[in-house]
């Protein structure tokens, strides 16, 4: 029998955090009830609707059994904009769900770890929440948002950040999110507006991917593992536009396309073709399964590398073996 996949990249809401952001009315985020009965968040960046499946444990473990999936590790979403507000509400929400967080991964090891939430506001708040999270909770890192890899300079400010995790050892997820200082979110025009977004998402977490590969800043750091949500946005579809650029402007310098080990890149919300795709840049042995569940349908997700042309090999080290053996680090 095959291992049981392991996804890396799936959301959770504790129901005492859902409670919480019912209460918050008119402020963005919260959750508003609708005319019908259901919910739907409010985000900075618009709706989505609002159930169960972001709260119940019994309900996620049962729909992971179904799927085949082993273990989930889960995180804060960073585009509900929790980790941005103000130090004085973003600092409890994001601890509620750092504690709740770990308890059901110390209620269920084989089935959940967990990446912390940080308040993005205070960035020396953010470093000890970071080793509240690791070393008294048992989290194994945090979600970190791609506006702060914008460019060298941004990435540079969370320098203590990636310090202190060198210092404990740390998974960072790089997840579509802003800083608090960051500008508002650009405007999509409203004509084919998710297709519209889609693409801006993606091209976000290509700028976050130029910073983390093309530059030194991951270079000192041994004892961290990063992964890129979204298979690394547009990064791979236009590596080798990238090269001939490079080549013409400065020739002597390492192509883009070497230097894509440096992270994992999850598949979360993509398809065949997206994935094979990846492989042929990055390596198998650097993709791994993530679902963005229950923003998406993981069935999709599982559905499509194994409806992809990679080999099985290949198809194994995504589903388990990279997160096995990333995992494995961290432990």
């Amino acid at each position: 029998m095959s291992p049981q996949a392991i996804d890396l990249h799936a959301h959770w809401l504790p129901p005492v955090m859902a409670q919480a952001l019912r209460q918050r009315h008119d402020q963005v985020p919260r959750i508003d009830a609708l005319a019908d009965g259901s919910e739907h968040m409010v985000m900075p960046s618009g709706t989505l609707n609002f159930n169960t499946d972001f709260t119940s444990a019994s309900q996620r473990l049962a729909h992971m059994s179904q799927l085949g999936v082993g273990k989930q590790m889960l995180s804060l979403p960073g585009l509900f904009g929790i980790d941005c507000l103000p130090f004085d509400q973003s600092a409890p929400l994001v601890r509620i769900f750092n504690d709740a967080c770990a308890g059901l991964c110390q209620a269920h090891p084989e089935r959940f770890c967990g990446l912390a939430a940080l308040p993005w506001v205070n960035l020396h708040a953010a470093v000890a929440e970071l080793r509240r999270a690791r070393l008294e909770l048992g989290l194994l890192g945090a979600i970190l948002p791609v506006e702060a890899f914008r460019s060298e300079a941004s990435a540079a400010q969370l320098l203590p950040l990636f310090e202190a995790a060198e210092d404990l050892g740390a998974h960072f997820l790089v997840h579509p999110g802003l800083m608090p200082d960051s500008a508002a979110l650009p405007l999509v025009p409203p004509d084919h507006h998710w297709a519209r977004q889609a693409l801006a998402v993606q091209h976000d977490v290509g700028q976050a991917m130029v910073t983390l590969l093309l530059s030194d800043f991951l270079r000192p750091w041994r004892n961290i593992t990063v992964q890129v949500a979204h298979l690394g946005g547009n990064f791979g579809a236009v590596v080798e536009r990238m090269d001939l650029m490079q080549s013409l402007h400065h020739p002597t310098r390492a192509l883009p396309s070497r230097r894509t080990r440096a992270v994992w890149v999850d598949c979360a919300s993509m398809g065949p073709q997206a994935l094979e795709q990846a492989v042929a840049v990055f390596g198998a042995d650097r993709v791994v399964l993530g679902t963005d569940g229950p923003i998406f349908d993981p069935a999709k997700t599982l559905s499509a590398i194994r409806h992809s042309r990679l080999s099985a090999a290949d198809q194994a080290l995504i589903l388990h073996g990279n997160a096995a053996a990333l995992l494995a680090r961290l432990s």
